[in-house]
């Protein structure tokens, strides 16, 4: 350990000193290459904030910054004939003369379109595919599997280019066979969906007949050989034989934003300034080739009014299938098998604790236990020797309403949990790699990494202090993870923790060969038995299932895995919680085999009022029993499995009044932070969001159902289309508001809109740039004005400092957050901050609501006049 320590230790310092004799520029152009440029991403829900995995054959695409949102074009490039056009591609060989030597196209959205709206909508036409369609593969699974393949890439060779194979390597429930069925089927989608772009075939032909050597440059996870079919698929003969050569990211395992450009210099043998290249996207296919020496133009097929229209029309076209009139529109029969018991039931005075656990969760409870038990009944029918084990503490209510339901014991309690599974797994390398692969990113804290990967707290807090001497400290991180000593360490505590893991499943669960073993659980991802399967596979000569009440929809569950209920998303914690066991976490092993529990986190008063909904779904798991048994009323499995969803969904997303406040300040405590728990829900702080976020809202269903059943379905909607929505789609209102932003050299001054929020705020976002000056020419619209605040934020709208401070005011009156400008010339500064600590670029993002418009001048609607 102390070895570890020292080595670590000489890294710091030689960080240090690297780090003090550079100087690096922190505040000039934007990085080339931002994490996630090279992967497409949706704007819109935070469910798909992150890269998305590559929803599209070739993989970049243009990202548009704050900046380029707020300050006008002239502002953001001064260099003539940068872009072009559709009307621009016949005359453009003219324009450069004789000096063209070679030309390069991009493939995607360049030379070859789709007939979908966005690249992504290849995936659904894919589900349409019939090998897809009798393997049950959705869009989301195929961009899920991309997104995971994307990341553990890097941690396998060091690279960010993958192959189709590697993505549908991940749909681990799929034999070889499917999935090389499945690659080629998205391979013949793609062909049945592209088309060559005419003024592209047009302008290859021209550059032939001039004879200017043709090239195309792709960052794409086709290979060569597949991308070649696809182009020859749709352009003509002659233009397919005038190409001499297909540069595919993936063979040559880096990106145009990285060295492809220098190896395509390189092999076309002509100096950079004789190669001319085209393509859609600003970083990849101009910014890039340009730093080479490059000339590269980036082609913008439509204005800004054109792409806007069409991505509202994108959404819209999701959307019709809620007014379609039958049979087009899917229209399914809605049932309530439980309405007797209800009608039967003394329900009264509908306690909340009846309301959420007799006709809530109890109807979901008890579709549980009827699916499991007919599980369990159709395996031994198959002559296999089942034993069930439901796993502690979340399964603790399923076990009991089972037993409710069977009029038995049902199986064992086990403490068994994911934390446990996982750290345990650790053998080799790519156990390891295979863990962080399967991080996803809103989830990727550092922290959390290294104590699931068991490394001490000492050894912790220097790795996390060298990677975050890195631009990408999480790569940085997981770079740093595969250091000898570090993996040794990591194995070293793994197998002490395997050894003792052992000891309690053999003793406790006490296996034999040829067992079919049933892990119970509420679920979602199923870690623990996919964990438990890898790690212990060659152990036991045992076949590990599990029966989850809830399961994700994602590729790489476990092959194994049944659920009662699947879904794309997580909403259920409050559930969850109301299954527990009273008792602290499992954490460890004794050298024994016996279980050691943490101490319990959560509060006593949770634990009542958990107890009261549990006794209410056990009443009525027995009442509905006691109610079919004796009417001899049978209902088909479907029917049941509806109904739960049915249940668990209103209460998610319609929760009456009583249960809002009845799960007030209810906690989570399996988050691995410094407290350990979490607050599920915060009603008073959705109210405060709501006016600080830009709309679409990313708020919890709980908190957005506080705001209104509108605000609920708006959400539910983002959620499920996943459309591409901006702040400006959202609300059409605006508040105008002039700033003044310049240099001791110039200045510009620009009228800019500010977007509406909620209940009359606005944001705004003004760029900082080092030397500059950011003036709020309040007066010029405002009497009185409210400023909730102003942040320092990241080009990911990540808030890292609180700035409200720092306003030098010019004829403004101020009384808290209340702003009075005695004048018209009434201006507010932002002092510059000190950003010398970051390397990326930031902005000030402003929150303020108009209180008295100056001269009547209210918050606008387009089309108002200015």
């Amino acid at each position: 350990m102390q070895l570890i320590l020292k080595r670590l230790a000489a890294k710091i310092k030689q960080a240090d000193i690297a780090q003090q004799s550079s100087d690096p520029d922190l505040y000039g152009e934007f990085l080339l290459r931002r994490p996630g440029d090279d992967v497409y991403q949706f704007v819109g829900h935070a469910g798909s904030i992150g890269p998305d995995g590559g929803g599209l054959t070739e993989k970049t695409t243009q990202r548009q910054t704050p900046e380029d949102r707020l300050l006008r074009s002239d502002m953001l490039d001064t260099h003539h004939k940068t872009q072009i056009k559709v009307h621009d591609i016949p005359n453009i060989l003219d324009d450069f003369g004789d000096s063209v030597k070679v030309l390069s196209l991009d493939c995607f959205d360049t030379l070859l379109w789709r007939k979908t709206a966005t690249p992504s909508d290849v995936f659904t036409v894919l589900a349409d595919n019939p090998v897809a369609r009798s393997l049950g593969i959705t869009p989301h699974q195929r961009i899920s599997a991309a997104t995971r393949a994307y990341r553990a890439k890097p941690l396998e060779n060091g690279s960010r280019e993958i192959d189709i194979g590697d993505i549908y390597r991940l749909f681990t429930s799929l034999s070889s066979e499917e999935r090389e069925l499945l690659a080629e089927a998205e391979i013949r989608t793609e062909m049945n969906v592209c088309f060559a772009f005419s003024p592209y075939v047009e302008l290859i032909r021209l550059a032939h007949t001039r004879g200017i050597k043709i090239i195309i440059v792709s960052d794409t996870y086709l290979r060569e050989h597949d991308l070649r079919r696809l182009l020859a698929r749709h352009l003509p003969a002659d233009v397919m034989q005038a190409i001499s050569k297909i540069y595919c990211s993936v063979d040559h395992g880096t990106s145009k934003s990285h060295a492809l450009f220098q190896i395509v210099i390189k092999e076309c043998g002509v100096p950079a300034s004789q190669l001319l290249h085209i393509g859609d996207n600003y970083v990849a296919d101009a910014q890039a080739p340009r730093e080479l020496g490059v000339r590269a133009l980036h082609f913008l097929p439509f204005d800004r009014e054109v792409a806007d229209l069409l991505r509202l029309q994108h959404a819209a076209s999701s959307l019709i299938v809620l007014e379609q009139a039958s049979p087009e529109a899917v229209v399914l029969p809605c049932y309530s098998p439980f309405r007797p018991i209800f009608a039967a039931a003394n329900l009264q005075p509908y306690a909340p604790e009846t309301v959420i656990g007799y006709m809530s969760f109890g109807p979901v409870l008890y579709a549980y236990a009827r699916f499991l038990m007919d599980e369990v009944e159709a395996l031994q029918q198959q002559g296999k020797r089942v034993k069930v084990f439901f796993l502690l503490r979340d399964a603790y209510l399923l076990s009991s309403a089972c037993e409710a339901y069977a009029r038995k014991p049902v199986g064992k309690l086990v403490r068994l949990r994911k934390f446990i599974a996982i750290a345990a797994s650790f053998k080799t390398r790519a156990d390891v790699d295979y863990y962080i692969s399967g991080i996803e990113s809103e989830y990727d804290n550092l922290h959390t990494t290294a104590k699931q990967l068991l490394l001490p707290p000492e050894v912790t807090e220097l790795l996390i202090r060298i990677a975050h001497q890195s631009d990408d400290p999480k790569t940085a991180f997981h770079q740093l993870v595969h250091d000898d000593d570090v993996l040794e360490l990591i194995f070293k505590n793994s197998f002490a923790l395997r050894t003792r893991l052992m000891r309690y499943m053999s003793k406790e669960l006490e296996l034999e060969d040829g067992d079919t073993i049933i892990l119970a659980d509420i679920g979602y991802y199923g870690r623990t038995q996919e964990y438990l399967s890898r790690t212990f596979k060659e152990e036991f000569n045992v076949d590990i299932l599990g029966r989850y009440l809830l399961a994700s929809d994602e590729p790489y569950r476990p092959a194994n895995g049944k659920a009662l209920i699947t879904t794309s998303s997580w909403n259920y914690d409050l559930f969850e919680q109301c299954c527990i066991l009273k008792e602290g976490m499992v954490v460890d092993y004794d050298v024994h085999g016996e279980p050691v529990l943490e101490e319990i986190k959560l509060r006593e008063s949770q634990y009542e009022k958990v107890a009261e909904i549990q006794d209410e779904c056990l009443r009525f798991v027995n009442d509905a029993r006691s109610f079919f048994a004796d009417s001899g009323v049978t209902h088909d499995y479907s029917i049941l499995q509806r109904a739960a969803h049915a249940a668990l969904f209103r209460h998610v997303y319609m929760p009456i009044e009583a249960e809002l406040e009845y799960f007030k300040g209810f906690q989570n405590d399996k988050f691995m932070g410094p407290d350990r728990t979490k607050t599920l829900y915060d009603l008073d702080s959705a109210w405060k969001d709501v006016r600080c976020l830009p709309p679409p809202y990313r708020l919890g269903a709980y908190e957005t159902r506080s705001l209104g059943l509108d605000f609920a379905f708006s959400s539910l909607v983002q959620k499920r289309f996943q459309f591409d929505l901006r702040p400006e789609d959202m609300n059409v209102r605006f508040s105008p508001l002039k700033v003044s932003i310049g240099s001791i050299h110039e200045s510009k001054v620009l009228l800019l809109r500010a977007h509406h929020l909620h209940d009359g705020y606005f944001s705004i976002m003004l760029p900082y740039a080092n030397g500059t000056s950011v003036k709020m020419l309040l007066g010029e619209h405002y009497e009185w004005l409210q400023i909730e605040g102003i942040q320092l934020v990241t080009n990911a709208r990540s808030a890292c400092r609180n700035v409200s401070s720092s306003l030098d005011l010019e004829e403004i009156n101020r009384e808290g957050e209340i702003y009075r400008c005695l004048s018209q010339a009434s201006v507010a500064t932002i002092r510059a901050v000190d950003l010398r600590q970051f390397k990326t670029p930031h902005y000030y993002n402003v929150i303020f609501r108009p209180l008295v418009s100056r001269a009547s001048d209210p918050p606008r609607r387009p089309g108002a006049s200015q």
